[in-house]
């Protein structure tokens, strides 16, 4: 195997002093040095194969210049668009990235908080598994959160305003004619019903609505987007068999309304003239599906680049800051699968 080039080899190839090699691959700036002399030191490096040893330089400065991301779930096709926009930033920043997912699990999750501080990243972004989770073992690594939750008010948030993109969807749907409209909610998250299912009820509140039975539908909580799916698709291949159904599905992801598509498809039920399908998150599946799904889009790349500049900005902060929860705004995405409620099945 040939022998890694080292500043020693550099300098016996230039003539010049090892110190002043180091300085010059080093970028150091302290001391100047002649550009000739650069020069020279960079064409003698090129000529050896010389490759500045990032570790050692780093450990010199107490730096990885490495952050941690976190995510619960690495089937969820939410994720890869958020990282990217992460990466992208890193990359201008020039740190690279580690990435963990831990399955819902929060024993995992811990143990990755654990694994963060023995190999001292620099910083870490996290998508919490629960709204429990503590973060004292993170010690004094910097962090942001990917979360919309006020529970996280006391550190640095980045989310999407999903209560905004909600009601985008269940105003366009009300102004469709739609009055039977079903929440399902569910999956692979963990911030629970609660504010979903309380918006829903003040908006049938608001337009005069009378909440029906069965218009709010749990599925499983906290599994990966494949049990989800599966779950999904069992309940309704239960639920779409009943006489009375709904005009409208609003699902709380693109997984529960991908699902609920697929079924009602199978069962010949025409979308959308008989049964509208709203999902929330605005994954690719949804573009390709059969009709394509109507969504409420997040910008999930921008929401990785907002987490990635945050945590950027407080590592190189001195200063301790107030924190800050940035909601990023969601639109919908009207395509074939919602529409206005056929004659016949508006009453």
């Amino acid at each position: 195997m040939k022998k890694r080039a080292t500043i020693i080899d550099v300098a016996k190839e230039c003539g010049v002093a090892q110190a002043t090699v180091a300085r010059v691959l080093n970028g150091q700036t302290g001391i100047r040095t002649k550009e000739s002399t650069r020069t020279r030191v960079f064409e003698a490096a090129q000529k050896v194969g010389y490759q500045r040893n990032a570790i050692a330089a780093n450990f010199r400065l107490q730096q990885t210049k490495s952050i941690a991301v976190s995510i619960p779930d690495i089937t969820n096709p939410f994720f890869p668009e958020l990282i990217n926009g992460i990466q992208e930033v890193l990359i201008e920043e020039g740190y690279s990235m580690v990435q963990l997912y831990n399955d819902w699990d929060a024993n995992v999750e811990k143990e990755h908080f654990n694994y963060m501080v023995r190999t001292c990243v620099d910083g870490a972004i996290i998508s919490p598994t629960g709204l429990e989770v503590s973060f004292d073992a993170l010690d004094h690594i910097p962090f942001v959160l990917l979360s919309n939750s006020e529970k996280f008010s006391m550190y640095d948030t980045v989310g999407n305003d999903s209560r905004n993109g909600m009601r985008l969807a269940l105003e366009r749907l009300y102004q469709l004619g739609h009055r039977r409209i079903v929440l399902f909610i569910g999956g692979s998250m963990r911030s629970g019903p609660n504010w979903r299912a309380e918006l829903f009820r003040e908006f049938h509140q608001e337009k005069g609505l009378t909440i029906l039975q069965e218009s709010i539908l749990e599925s499983e909580y906290g599994v990966n987007t494949t049990s989800s799916f599966d779950t999904a698709r069992r309940f309704m291949n239960d639920f779409l068999t009943k006489p009375k159904l709904p005009t409208a599905i609003f699902s709380s992801n693109d997984i529960l309304a991908l699902a609920t598509l697929q079924v009602a498809n199978e069962k010949g039920i025409k979308v959308p003239e008989s049964l509208s399908i709203v999902g929330m998150d605005g994954i690719f599946s949804g573009e390709v599906s059969y009709p394509p799904l109507t969504t409420v889009q997040k910008n999930r790349r921008k929401t990785g680049r907002c987490a990635a500049l945050t945590l950027i900005e407080k590592m190189k902060s001195n200063k301790d800051k107030a924190t800050k929860m940035q909601l990023l705004s969601c639109s919908l995405l009207e395509r074939g699968s919602m529409g206005p409620p056929s004659k016949t099945n508006k009453i």
